[in-house]
Formats: C-alpha cells, structure tokens, sequence
C-alpha cells in the first residue's frame, strides 16, 4: 500500500522530481494527503469483505466460487501429483456437485491441515487473495485520484493501467496459489496419508 502510494505521488510531482527541486516537492507534500487517507480506507474496506465476497473476486464467479468446489472434476485432474485412484478407494465415488466437492475437500483438509506444505501454500494463498482485493481497492481510489491529479493525462493513464496490471497478476497469483491448496491438500491423501478422510 506504501508503495502504490509513493508510486503516485512520483506521478503527481513526475515534473518537479525531474527538475530536481526538493524544496517544491516537500511544498506540495501535502497533495499526497487525500489519497493516503484513500489507501488508508481501502484497509478498513478490505476488512469488511466477507471471505466469500474475496473469493468471488478472485475467481470472478458469484456461485460456487471456493476453490474446493472444482476440486475432483477440474484440479486434481489437472495435478499429476494427485492420485485420484488412492483417494477413490477410501472415498468411494467422488463428488461431481460443485458444493459436495467442496465439503469432502474440506474433510481431507481437516485431516491435513497441519502439514508443513499445506500450512505454507494456505498462506500463500491467503495473501495473495487479501492482496488481490486491496489492488482492486487501490485501482478504484488510486486511478481516480490519478486522473484527477496527475498533470499529464498520458501519465494518470499509464498509472491506471500499472494498477490495473498489479489487479491482475495479483489475482492470477491468488487463483494458482489457490488451485495449489485444493491440489496439495489431495496429493498428500492421495500419497497414503488417508485416515482422516472421514472425521
């Protein structure tokens, strides 16, 4: 957030940063003020994001938007490290609903949760969608206040766009890491550790 808002405000003074006069820059400090308070309100926004509310806008879909929800028909066929045969046998026949995919990954999850390379993707994935929703966040307070304020009109839209960028490869990052929790969590039932398939 730091660094989005340092980005603008070079944005705003690109002309007097270039001409290298450090007393004007400090003079107009104060210009950065309404978007910091803007970034500022994007954390406390984020924060009221449900974790379904995040969900769908990472992976841009109102229904079924968990990542377990394509656990069996989508991921794991998708993984080479899944052994889909190995969790059938203790399973039984796999779940094709979107909801009951869901609530039987989340069984195996259980079961698994404290393994270190589940714990270490959880994470992953976790920042990565938090980031997701405040890059979106910024794109909206930040581009506004860029093309609002950026003198040159090229410049605020070159700044909305590495916003948007950013909004992006950020909710790209958040659907893999995503797609690698469902995965990781059944590699590993799949891999022999299937006692807990049912608790």
């Amino acid at each position: 957030m730091a660094a989005n808002l340092a980005l603008f405000y070079v944005a705003v003074q690109k002309d007097t940063i270039m001409t290298g006069d450090w007393i004007e820059l400090a003079r107009h400090l104060g210009e950065a003020i309404p978007a910091g308070i803007g970034i500022a309100l994007t954390g406390i926004i984020n924060a009221q994001f449900s974790p379904e509310a995040k969900f769908r806008i990472v992976f841009m879909r109102w229904h079924n938007s968990l990542p377990g929800c394509e656990a069996f028909t989508r991921h794991a066929k998708a993984d080479p490290r899944v052994n889909i045969a190995s969790i059938e046998r203790v399973c039984g026949s796999l779940p094709t609903d979107p909801q009951q995919q869901n609530a039987l990954w989340y069984r195996l999850y259980k079961s698994v949760e404290s393994e270190p390379a589940v714990v270490q993707i959880h994470r992953a994935f976790l920042f990565a969608r938090d980031y997701t929703c405040l890059a979106l966040l910024m794109t909206v307070v930040l581009g506004v206040a860029g093309l609002l304020q950026i003198p040159s009109k090229r410049i605020a839209l070159i700044f909305v766009a590495v916003l948007l960028l950013q909004f992006l490869f950020a909710g790209q990052a958040a659907r893999n890491n995503g797609k690698r929790f469902v995965t990781t969590v059944l590699a590993i039932k799949g891999a022999g550790k299937l006692g807990g398939s049912n608790e």
